[in-house]
């Protein structure tokens, strides 16, 4: 048997996971086995050197470090599949940090240390817009000029792993879904819903960056462009204030305060409650809006922090939603079970995804 180490690292805004994998080749050329060792999640911080070391540390990882290191990359562009990573890649990578300026930069900040630091490993990236590849024409183009469209101003979509992941949960329960419609809803710190027909991303809520679609704990969501151009001419604000206002002072926290989805569901105050309202409302709009683009749903499925761990948001989200055919089963929806359905109409799903293991998984296409 041939073993070789693999890293997995996943760079978000404030946190870094990472995982540790072996992959075991019963003979060599063999397809390998991945197999997980450990997993860890701390914060970011500002050295990425210092950072890897104390991930490495936490997860008992050897001195001799990982042969194989994957990257998780929010903005691919127009790269698609996961593949080894190189100069020409980092530059095209460097080249959309304006497209998504939360996390590319630290992700590829982290990139690069990992190269520095891991001279003899092959290190590879996987994105987040790669599931979205297979969108529908219309769903990619956006309704801009012409010009516009050409500087690469298209509908790319996010979540990808997330969405890839909770695809792989739920077939392994019920493989039919890969011949199906389904819904897929990630509530975390970011939030987008997204279409899939036959295992084919077709429709998505986000556009060219993370900061469209539905409202998210900090983040805006889709707004009246008219708002924009408003601020930016009669209030004085700049571009760097409205970025810092759209990404981390809005969504959730422009109406409550605070984005914490266990906390406003718990607060009786106006404000609170009005935030709750307005999340479930988007969201169960966007899952209607998702279904109406594949002709229907067989299968809703609920993902990210806030989807998989808060049982009385999916119960207000589907309670709008009964003209669908959505029912829960208030007593699985309740213990958190996967399957939280009713049984009759479209089956529902709650999964906690693993994006780790979705990038431990794609290495094998180039390794």
């Amino acid at each position: 048997m041939t073993t070789r180490r693999l890293l997995a690292l996943n760079v978000g805004s404030s946190t870094l996971k990472g995982a540790s994998y072996l992959l075991n080749a019963e003979v060599p050329g063999a397809q390998p086995r991945v197999v997980e060792r450990s997993r860890v999640e701390i914060s970011v911080g500002p050295d990425a050197q210092e950072r890897l070391a104390t991930l490495l540390e936490t997860l008992s990882e050897t001195a001799a470090g990982p042969e194989v290191v994957v990257h998780r990359i929010v903005h691919g562009g127009d790269l698609h599949e996961s593949r080894e990573l190189d100069e020409a890649v980092l530059a095209k990578l460097d080249a959309l940090v304006p497209f998504a300026p939360l996390h590319q930069p630290l992700a590829l900040a982290f990139a690069r240390a990992a190269r520095l630091r891991w001279l003899q490993a092959r290190q590879g990236v996987a994105f987040d817009t790669d599931f979205h590849a297979s969108l529908a024409p219309w769903s990619r183009r956006l309704p801009i000029p012409e010009a516009w469209d050409a500087l690469g101003i298209r509908r790319y979509g996010f979540h990808g792993l997330a969405f890839a992941s909770a695809l792989r949960i739920v077939a392994s329960h019920d493989a039919g879904i890969l011949q199906s419609r389904a819904v897929f809803a990630h509530l975390g710190g970011g939030c987008s819903v997204c279409a899939v027909e036959g295992g084919r991303s077709r429709d998505t809520t986000m556009a060219l960056t993370p900061l469209g679609g539905i409202p998210s704990p900090t983040r805006s969501g889709d707004l009246d462009p008219g708002a924009l151009l408003y601020l930016l001419r009669h209030e004085g604000l700049d571009a760097q204030t409205l970025e810092e206002g759209l990404s981390r002072a809005a969504g959730l926290a422009g109406i409550a305060g605070h984005g914490d989805m266990r906390m406003l569901l718990a607060d009786p105050d106006p404000q609170a409650q009005l935030a709750v309202e307005l999340f479930a409302v988007r969201i169960a709009q966007a899952i209607a809006a998702m279904a109406t683009a594949i002709g229907g749903v067989d299968h809703v499925v609920f993902s990210g922090g806030i989807g998989h761990r808060a049982p009385g948001l999916r119960a207000r989200i589907v309670a709008r939603l009964g003209w669908l055919g959505l029912a829960l089963a208030s007593r699985d929806n309740d213990a958190g079970a996967i399957r939280i359905d009713g049984g009759s109409g479209p089956a529902i799903w709650n999964v906690a995804i693993d994006e780790e293991r979705e990038l431990a998984e794609s290495a094998l296409a180039w390794l």
